[in-house]
């Protein structure tokens, strides 16, 4: 049997392995807000390693969500978007060198409504899905 402490991680990892594509795009998203709200509590504490470590991670989310775009299928739509994640890149290059706390506070929320925006085209794509099957 698995460790009580690992099994998180054994259903994260369970949950990744079954998810559709949109749902990895929408737990990319999830995991890009913690980091942020990770980077924020650990400036706020002058944690500036775990700060550091926080924003790393929040980019490497944001280069493999502009690495999923696809722009034959996404259209306007993956060029906007890839546009997005690079401007939030930028954002947490300087939060990261000057500890700016407000503009953090704009790029989580900014993540924040892409992960409602998401799971609202998720919803609605799946709503679709149902309609075509029944009709």
């Amino acid at each position: 049997m698995m460790a009580p402490r690992f099994a998180p991680q054994a259903y994260q990892d369970m949950q990744v392995l079954s998810a559709d594509p949109r749902e990895l795009v929408i737990l990319l998203c999830q995991a890009l807000v913690r980091n942020l709200v990770r980077a924020g509590n650990a400036m706020r504490q002058r944690d500036y390693e775990a700060k550091s470590a926080a924003i790393v991670r929040a980019q490497q989310i944001l280069s493999e969500l502009i690495c999923s775009l696809n722009d034959e299928v996404g259209g306007e739509l993956a060029l906007r978007l890839r546009d997005l994640y690079a401007h939030l890149q930028l954002q947490l290059v300087d939060v990261d060198l000057q500890d700016d706390q407000d503009r953090l506070a704009h790029v989580t929320e900014i993540a924040t409504k892409l992960v409602e925006a998401w799971e609202e085209a998720l919803k609605r794509c799946r709503h679709q899905e149902q309609q075509q099957r029944v009709g």
